[in-house]
């Protein structure tokens, strides 16, 4: 293991991709985890970042996912 490697839970990744359609490309699953991961990063860093910073962040990953989706389309 890595020094300062994000460890993520099991049951939060398993939740997570229970969200998913049924048949997922394997782009689409490492999206999901590296954003599962990225959340776990944000909420360890809360207490140097404000949670309207982590929503922001949040929400602008959101929006670009969504544009990519609709460019796809």
């Amino acid at each position: 293991m890595h020094t300062g490697e994000i460890l993520l839970d099991k049951n939060q990744v398993l939740a997570a991709l229970g969200e998913l359609p049924d048949r997922v490309s394997s782009e689409e699953l490492i999206e999901r985890i590296l954003f599962i991961k990225m959340i776990e990063s944000r909420l360890l860093e809360t207490a140097e970042v404000s949670n309207e910073q982590v929503m922001q962040m949040l929400r602008d990953t959101r929006q670009k996912k969504v544009a990519e989706v609709n460019r796809n389309a």
